[in-house]
């Protein structure tokens, strides 16, 4: 099944941020919105990813507890963003089209879940995709302070550069430090020169999610 972060263009007029707002307007959701954005918009992709699930499986997946899961499922399906039925919770036709088109604006090519990475090994590890963002003197140290403030355990940034992988500040070489994950970041991602891959990773894959995502609106807002 095509998740909505791995869809080509989506036609529509959307307003980065609703689906963040839909669920920040349900004081009933409490501590699941105690979050950075990048959490919140780390949950929308889970749902997206996990779909179809159950209540009580999303309320894991997402760290929550039951009556939460609850609370955010009635509030997003008023919104029109989620659809449950006897198969479980999955996006709407319309979350789908704005989650993707929110990754979009952040030029996000592709979400994908790494489990474990060499590069980072015994944790779990998310990498995001992200068109022509590489610039000069970038160093990956931002980005990774604002996973780590997001719950994650870290963040690295990796760029294209005259088709090598290098990790920012001193360009070290992917394929020095594991020519096994210089391979499988080529496979799973379709690069481009000036491209990046951002890799958060933590003890799950929700953090590194989240972590991932924060670390890439670090660049969002650095642009800005």
């Amino acid at each position: 099944m095509e998740n909505a972060f791995e869809k080509g263009q989506v036609n529509g007029l959307v307003r980065k941020g609703d689906l963040v707002e839909a669920a920040r307007h349900d004081s009933n959701i409490g501590c699941a919105l105690d979050l950075p954005k990048s959490g919140l918009e780390a949950r929308f992709v889970l749902i997206d990813q996990k779909a179809p699930l159950g209540r009580r499986a999303l309320a894991r997946a997402l760290e929550i507890n039951d009556g939460v899961a609850r609370g955010l499922l009635e509030r997003l399906g008023e919104q029109g963003i989620v659809e449950v039925n006897e198969t479980g919770v999955r996006l709407s036709i319309r979350g789908k089209t704005r989650l993707h088109s929110l990754l979009a604006e952040l030029s996000i090519r592709k979400i994908q879940s790494l489990d474990e990475s060499d590069l980072i090994p015994g944790k779990s590890a998310t990498a995001i995709h992200l068109g022509e963002k590489y610039r000069s003197g970038m160093t990956g140290i931002p980005q990774r302070d604002e996973a780590v403030r997001s719950g994650a355990q870290g963040s690295i940034t990796i760029a294209v550069q005259r088709g090598r992988l290098v990790i920012p500040p001193d360009n070290r070489d992917a394929a020095d430090l594991s020519p096994r994950e210089d391979k499988r970041l080529r496979g799973l991602f379709d690069l481009s020169e000036n491209d990046l891959i951002v890799v958060g990773f933590a003890d799950n894959t929700r953090r590194s999610l989240s972590g991932a995502l924060a670390a890439v609106l670090s660049l969002a807002a650095a642009k800005s």
